[in-house]
């Protein structure tokens, strides 16, 4: 019975040892998963201002030439 007790012992430290090292992991994950979100959300707001800055810029281009066409007439 002694045997089985000494099983039973290795089995809770085992697992209570694997359940801090996948709390660590998970800590880690969820981190790494904010800093993704932080650098995606940069990313994002960059390509609204160019965006932002070609279609003003097409905008200027239209309204140049089209009072280019109208002194041209």
């Amino acid at each position: 019975m002694e045997n089985l007790e000494d099983k039973v012992h290795d089995l809770e430290l085992f697992m209570a040892t694997h359940d801090a090292q996948c709390e660590e992991r998970w800590k880690t994950t969820f981190n790494r998963l904010e800093e993704i979100d932080e650098t995606l959300a940069r990313i994002e707001g960059k390509i609204l201002h160019a965006a932002g800055a070609a279609i003003i810029f097409l905008g200027g281009l239209v309204v140049t030439m089209g009072f280019m066409l109208a002194e041209s007439i």
